[in-house]
């Protein structure tokens, strides 16, 4: 892909790499979410994104508070709270006092949210080698280990200029 070389805004100095990786990451964006509609809005009452968000951390991590998710997700623990309400009242997650406060609960994906977040991915996996179907499982490997370092780049430059003080500038 070859894009124009203007500048996309006048006056700011073109870097051609970097608007590449970004259109591509667009493109890449705008793909998945793509497959997400077909899936996470299928005839069977499908899962929302930020709810397939919750189940993912759940099951990679396990049991665990509402805030560590959140936590995990960037989102502020109001948010998680009324998703975990919602799951729990789905029969996807449940919900049990922390032992060690009980202020607070624990969270834990339930076998009927594992089984729905397993049959979506297995979708996203059949339709993604589907796709990709020139691509040998090394080439798919590094693929992904090319986008993974992108994401820890930007995640990691994101931070920096959160924590960064304003000039006023």
């Amino acid at each position: 892909m070859q894009l124009a070389q203007q500048p996309l805004v006048p006056g700011v100095e073109r870097d051609a790499a970097a608007q590449e990786l970004l259109e591509g990451v667009s493109s890449l964006i705008r793909a998945v979410r793509c497959i997400e509609h077909r899936h996470l809005t299928g005839g069977d009452g499908g899962l929302r994104r930020s709810d397939a968000s919750v189940l993912k951390v759940l099951m990679k991590d396990g049991e665990q508070r509402g805030g560590e998710i959140a936590g995990k997700l960037g989102v502020d623990a109001s948010v998680v709270s009324r998703q975990l309400t919602a799951l729990e009242a789905d029969g996807l997650v449940s919900r049990r006092p922390d032992p060690a406060d009980a202020r607070v609960g624990l969270v834990s994906l339930s076998a009927e949210g594992k089984a729905r977040l397993e049959a979506m991915y297995s979708a996203y996996t059949r339709q993604l080698r589907t796709a990709l179907a020139d691509l040998d499982d090394d080439a798919m490997t590094a693929a992904a280990a090319t986008m993974q370092r992108v994401a820890v780049a930007i995640t990691e430059a994101n931070k920096l200029v959160r924590q960064s003080p304003k000039t006023g500038e």
